[in-house]
């Protein structure tokens, strides 16, 4: 099983199809997978558009992947969609339209749902276990959306932040619960900067020590080292997007990388280094 994975997408959605149909194409190799650490950028209505959002789309208005391309069927979406046959799993970032998320979660006691209108893009529910299979292979999933609420926050109620039944979701999991691949946005508390993280995610490695923990948030580049609880990998995506500076950069180093995934003991991961990804430039893409 081929699994490829990315983060912090912000709206980039159709970009990310796009790879995984080029890197298909380029090394003969089906992936079976897509899975998306968060900030995913869906919004349907720009109305519902959070301040940061807004300001960025207002500068580059592939922020509004979602709305333009995914929300209601378009023509460019389904013409690269018909190439690559895997679905998409993501978790809540904190850049999200959460009123939307949350009537779509109240209507499934499924441990995921569609968010799309071609329902190719799933999004795990915090702390819902999930076993994905590709004929003979299945890898079991768990995620935790959303992001922990900094230091001195008095409003930890806000939807962009770990909500109490989530909170109690991930407590009720059992500590024999095998998980292969911990996702979440926020990285565990403490793991990338002193006072950093979600405490949930923490504690969670702690009890159930995944195989690989994928996450993105931070605006940290590229990181992977073993967790403190001496079994996990920890992989800090690059965020999808490009580099500072002119109009012809290419995409973030390490922005997108593919777990081989046969059993909990024959696996591996290597981030996708490509020549043709410099090929992806800003305002160019769309046309690849």
């Amino acid at each position: 099983m081929n699994i490829a994975v990315f983060s912090d997408i912000h709206g980039r959605i159709l970009l990310c199809f796009k790879l995984v149909e080029r890197y298909q194409r380029e090394t003969g190799k089906y992936i079976d997978l897509i899975l998306q650490c968060g900030d995913l950028g869906i919004f349907r209505e720009t109305s519902e558009l959070d301040k940061a959002t807004k300001r960025y789309a207002q500068i580059d208005s592939t922020e509004l992947g979602f709305q333009r391309l995914f929300a209601k069927p378009h023509k460019e979406a389904e013409e690269v969609l018909a190439k690559v046959g895997c679905p998409m799993i993501c978790v809540r970032g904190n850049h999200e339209d959460h009123t939307y998320l949350d009537q779509l979660e109240l209507k499934t006691d499924e441990p995921l749902f569609s968010v799309d209108c071609y329902e190719r893009i799933f999004l795990l529910k915090t702390g819902a276990p999930y076993g994905f299979r590709s004929g003979a292979d299945q890898v079991d999933l768990l995620g935790i959306g959303r992001i922990g609420p900094p230091t001195g926050e008095t409003e930890k109620s806000k939807d962009k932040y770990i909500q109490e039944y989530e909170k109690k979701r991930l407590e009720d999991i059992d500590t024999n619960l095998n998980v292969d691949i911990l996702l979440t946005h926020d990285s565990a508390k403490d793991f990338v900067i002193e006072g950093f993280g979600m405490k949930e995610i923490r504690t969670f490695l702690d009890k159930n020590k995944s195989v690989y923990h994928f996450f993105g948030h931070t605006g940290h580049p590229f990181q992977k080292r073993a967790d403190s609880n001496g079994v996990t990998l920890s992989i800090k995506m690059s965020d999808f997007e490009w580099g500072d500076g002119s109009r012809g950069q290419s995409l973030k180093a390490d922005c997108f990388g593919i777990v081989h995934w046969k059993s909990g003991t024959e696996h591996s991961f290597e981030p996708v280094k490509e020549s043709w990804l410099k090929e992806y430039i800003p305002y160019s893409w769309e046309y690849l």
